[in-house]
């Protein structure tokens, strides 16, 4: 691995260059509240300044993502206290899905009519970065008109918005009678924000025990923050023992201009030439180390940034501006460039890659649409043959809505599109939306769709239909294939939802996939409100697999169960039991890796704190998947023995 070429080593020209570039927009220092600043944009094409929203009083925010199934739950709640609090209250549902499912958000809110919830989109995860969200979602939090939270929760069980109700009528109260907080420089526990993330876990099969821990520390002062992310492992999964910082950084806000130095993740469009983001469960972690600068002045938008991955010696700058022609209709355009030493086949001849894209979106009365084209070429300075090494990409979505009705449609083209390969040592730097649809059912997404941003091209389209009555219908099916024209994914999904049936609600539905076999899956749940805090939810799902991918590829067919009976008690308590059962024949288990026979039955009992934080303990043993429990939805990787888990915020 070549030697790191620290931030300090760079070229002089690079700080002058951003400095010229942001003085050019008419860069002043403003008076500000104590709270960090934020501008982002909205699902119906507009824009949301956080202390703009603060002048008008307190806030709610809430985290939530297509994909989580208590978030879903948790909406309805909302847009109703969003209405019965309009003009007291702004709600921020802010939606955290990304590139590959955020063309889902505005079909699914029109369709369900959360008219009175303003929706920003943190594709780029901004603000869960700068709440210190850690990848937890439902996440909600009330913040006073002063900047300050006074309730933070996190997940969500049936009956939680009876809390979040008496929280924001108390606030209110306190308003009303004139109870006032002493301004002037914030005090040392108002400047600081810490949320110490941990997970314990013994394994009965290998005796192994690993212990990790995040703790996000940020310091706001004014117009400055700083912040670090130490990370303890005690061992890690991988085996590591150390205390390691890995993230830091010194961010400057004055009005509409941001400038960071240290580590930062950013996002360029829907993430065709630049995606950086951190997933910790998975192990991946493609920030960058330098500086970025974002301003908005008037109708244009514009970032820039330089910096170096954490794991290769290479100097990577890129560039992104938009510009609001008209109304909500936006013209942008990415630009992305790095040179190496090494060319991209392991020679020693000197490469430089310059990758760039176009994209128009626009939102009207009745839908929106999204369009983006990059291309991508790299020149190795010795090589003897003229012939480049090109590439191409294409993304566009089209949305349309009329009454409880929504369709969504998107197309891809990807060819030869990776950008910054390894940039953590595995992943690239740039993440083109996939049309594999995420789903809230665990079976279903038990064997996700990779996406091949160098060969894959396909569609996606999805209907959904909501009604006044509790009726919920969607529709989805997609198609993948590689420039040869072979299919490399199949998609075909319906589910059907109705509430409304006394004290229960109940869904059901039905999958097809063909990726790593044939999968025809039927999944069902049952929930049971036995009052306003207390619930009963059955979740049944079944997959018939057949493996190598359907008739005349057959290596065999087996069956997957999976089961889960939940008890809530809003807003603390939850119990789960897990059980999960397969018919695999040995060579099956031989063929796809699998030592663990199974059943597998698992329990876990979770504990949600006030101040926001949860304490969880798990036992038993899983599948690796998507696994909703406990009021929140996460990753899991496969394992057998116990596990601790939880959130502490200070």
């Amino acid at each position: 691995m070549q030697e790191r070429i620290p931030f300090t080593r760079r070229s002089p020209w690079l700080m002058t260059i951003c400095m010229v570039f942001f003085l050019g927009f008419g860069f002043s220092v403003q008076a500000k509240p104590s709270v960090a600043d934020w501008t982002l944009n909205t699902v119906d094409g507009g824009t949301i300044n956080y202390h703009e929203t603060l002048a008008k009083g307190p806030v709610v925010i809430s985290f939530w993502a297509t994909w989580c199934r208590p978030c879903l739950k948790e909406m309805p709640h909302l847009n109703r206290l969003a209405g019965e609090y309009k003009g007291q209250i702004t709600f921020l549902a802010v939606n955290t899905d990304n590139s590959k499912s955020v063309a889902k958000v505005a079909p699914f809110l029109s369709s369900k009519g959360y008219d009175n919830l303003i929706v920003p989109m943190d594709t780029g995860a901004v603000l869960t970065s700068l709440l210190q969200v850690g990848g937890i979602v439902p996440f909600l939090l009330i913040v006073d008109a002063q900047g300050r939270e006074v309730y933070r929760h996190v997940g969500y069980k049936e009956g939680d918005e009876e809390e979040l109700q008496q929280e924001i009528e108390k606030l209110l109260a306190h308003q009303a009678a004139d109870i006032k907080v002493e301004t002037g420089k914030p005090q040392w526990a108002e400047a600081v924000s810490a949320t110490d993330k941990f997970k314990y876990s013994f394994s009965t099969e290998t005796e192994k025990e690993i212990f990790e821990n995040w703790l996000d520390v940020s310091y706001q002062l004014g117009s400055f923050r700083t912040g670090i992310m130490l990370n303890s492992q005690a061992p890690s999964e991988e085996g590591n023992r150390r205390n390691e910082i890995v993230h830091r950084f010194f961010e400057f806000n004055s009005g509409p201009t941001d400038v960071r130095v240290g580590h930062f993740h950013g996002l360029f469009g829907r993430g065709l030439v630049f995606n950086s983001y951190e997933d910790r469960v998975v192990r991946i972690d493609t920030r960058l180390d330098g500086i970025m600068a974002s301003t908005r002045q008037g109708r244009l938008s514009a970032t820039a940034f330089s910096g170096t991955p954490s794991v290769r010696a290479l100097d990577i700058r890129g560039a992104d501006a938009e510009y609001n022609v008209l109304g909500n209709l936006f013209l942008g355009g990415s630009g992305l460039t790095y040179r190496s030493d090494n060319g991209p086949n392991a020679t020693n001849e000197v490469f430089r890659e310059w990758v760039g894209s176009f994209r128009v979106r626009h939102h009207f009365g009745f839908g929106d649409f999204y369009v983006e084209q990059g291309f991508k070429t790299g020149y190795e300075f010795d090589r003897t043959t003229d012939e480049a090494d090109d590439g191409s990409a294409f993304y566009g979505n089209l949305n349309l809505y009329h009454g409880p009705f929504s369709i969504s449609w998107e197309n891809s083209y990807y060819r030869r599109f990776r950008v910054v390969q390894n940039a953590d040592g595995k992943t690239t730097l740039n993440r083109p939306p996939s049309l594999a649809r995420e789903f809230t059912w665990t079976l279903l997404n038990r064997a996700p769709h990779n996406l091949n941003s160098d060969d894959e091209k396909g569609n996606n389209l999805d209907i959904m239909y909501s009604d006044d009555h509790g009726w919920t219908l969607l529709a989805s099916g997609a198609r993948l294939l590689d420039l040869e024209d072979e299919v490399v994914y199949e998609l075909a999904f319906a589910s059907v939802k109705k509430s409304g049936l006394g004290p229960f609600r109940a869904t059901a539905g039905f999958g097809y996939q063909d990726n790593e076999g044939l999968r025809q899956s039927i999944v069902g749940e049952l929930i049971w409100l036995v009052d306003q805090t207390h619930s009963w939810t059955l979740q049944v799902e079944h997959q018939h697999v057949r493996l190598g991918g359907g008739f005349g590829f057959d290596d065999g067919a087996y069956d997957v169960d999976w089961f889960k009976l939940e008890y809530e008690t809003a807003p603390r308590w939850a119990f789960a039991g897990i059980f999960e059962m397969n018919n695999k024949y040995d060579e099956q288990r031989e063929l796809e890796g699998d030592d663990n026979k199974g059943p597998f039955p698992a329990g876990q009992i979770s504990y949600t704190i006030s101040r926001g934080g949860s304490i969880n303990l798990w036992g038993g043993s899983r599948q690796a998947g998507f696994l909703c429990s406990g009021g929140v939805c996460k990753f899991e990787p496969a394992f057998e023995g116990v596990e601790l888990f939880g959130l502490f915020r200070y």
